[in-house]
């Protein structure tokens, strides 16, 4: 019996070394000894077993060359002097060059052309057209709006559902434009369910009656309304992620539930100035200077609640840090710095009535 449990023991390792030397056969003993690592699961190995990736691809393309020349009787032959791998690459590396020329040109063509129409562009404005151009080219559509990526830094709208020991109400001087639980911020679920009921005529209805200016009144007026109350929210959100330190806004939820109200409420305020605005300049034929200054001010404020959410999300994102901030400044400015800020804040909002009027 022990020589047969012997034998049998003998057979059984005879067979395992025998599938293991046909299974790395192909790999050399220092390969095999130079794959075997301390720590398990890791391996400096390429997943094919070369040594040096890259000419194992070279050595591929070449064979696959040879293959083609094989079938076709020597007719896609390349040269000796030429090899397949760097002429590849050349290839790929000229056509991404003539392309970014091709762009380059009519970049400056078009620089050209508003020089001899009497404008002045800048090396700045031949860089940004470039670079959406090569966007345009790389992707196959247009470079996002700066609407669309202030878009991506707007947190969550209030949750009137939940219940809380501390009621959110704020008082609201302007109540049509209110968030409340009986008109609440859309969500993209009812976004979606009225595209597909009406064709999003419900939410068109909606932000017509919400942020357009009132039928039966001077639309001056209206825009005067629509710039003091968007000065309002601005102030009041400044005022609180000024007197709301950052770690607290990041942790305690009262906090965070009175930030997402008044980042809505102050999105409300400046899509509100946005449409009333629109129609008083197409109405009094303004200048482009004069839509420069008023896009100033919504820049500004989507500047501020994007960033102002962007160092909430990222505990790396810290604005009085950034060199480019502009809620940085605002952060450590004194009362009476502040006061003053919001001083020539007035004073510009006058400047541009006075330049509509």
């Amino acid at each position: 019996m022990r020589r047969l449990a012997t034998a049998c023991c003998l057979s059984c390792h005879f067979g395992r070394s025998q599938l293991t030397s046909e299974r790395f056969i192909h790999i050399t003993p220092l390969a095999l000894l130079a794959s075997q690592s301390d720590k398990p699961g890791y391996s400096n190995d390429d997943a094919l077993g070369a040594e040096d990736p890259f000419r194992a691809v070279g050595d591929a393309m070449k064979d696959q060359q040879r293959q083609l020349e094989k079938n076709e009787g020597g007719k896609g032959a390349l040269p000796d002097d030429i090899d397949p791998t760097a002429s590849a690459l050349n290839r790929r590396r000229n056509r991404r060059k003539r392309t970014v020329d091709t762009i380059l040109g009519d970049v400056l063509h078009d620089a050209l052309r508003l020089r001899d129409m009497g404008h002045k562009p800048t090396a700045d404005f031949v860089y940004k057209r470039t670079q959406e151009r090569m966007y345009e080219e790389e992707y196959g559509h247009k470079p996002p709006s700066k609407s669309e990526n202030a878009a991506k830094y707007v947190p969550f709208p209030p949750d009137f559902g939940l219940r809380r020991l501390v009621p959110l109400e704020m008082d609201d001087p302007w109540p049509q434009r209110a968030i409340t639980q009986e008109n609440p911020v859309w969500t993209r679920r009812q976004v979606e369910e009225d595209r597909a009921a009406t064709g999003g005529a419900g939410l068109r209805e909606w932000e017509a009656k919400t942020f357009g200016p009132r039928e039966g009144f001077d639309s001056t007026g209206e825009l005067t309304d629509a710039m003091d109350e968007l000065a309002y929210w601005e102030e009041c959100f400044l005022r609180f992620i000024r007197e709301a330190p950052l770690p607290q806004r990041r942790t305690l939820p009262l906090l965070h539930e009175h930030y997402r109200y008044l980042t809505h409420r102050l999105i409300r305020a400046e899509r509100h100035y946005i449409a009333t605005r629109d129609v008083v300049l197409l109405k009094c034929h303004a200048s482009p200077s004069v839509y420069k200054m008023s896009e100033d001010v919504v820049n500004r404020v989507r500047a501020l609640y994007s960033e102002t959410h962007r160092s909430l999300s990222s505990p790396n994102y810290d604005p009085v840090r950034m060199k480019k901030s502009v809620t940085g400044p605002l952060l450590q400015m004194s009362e009476a710095e502040f006061e003053e800020w919001k001083n020539v804040q007035k004073h510009r909002r006058n400047r541009f009535l006075s330049e509509i009027l």
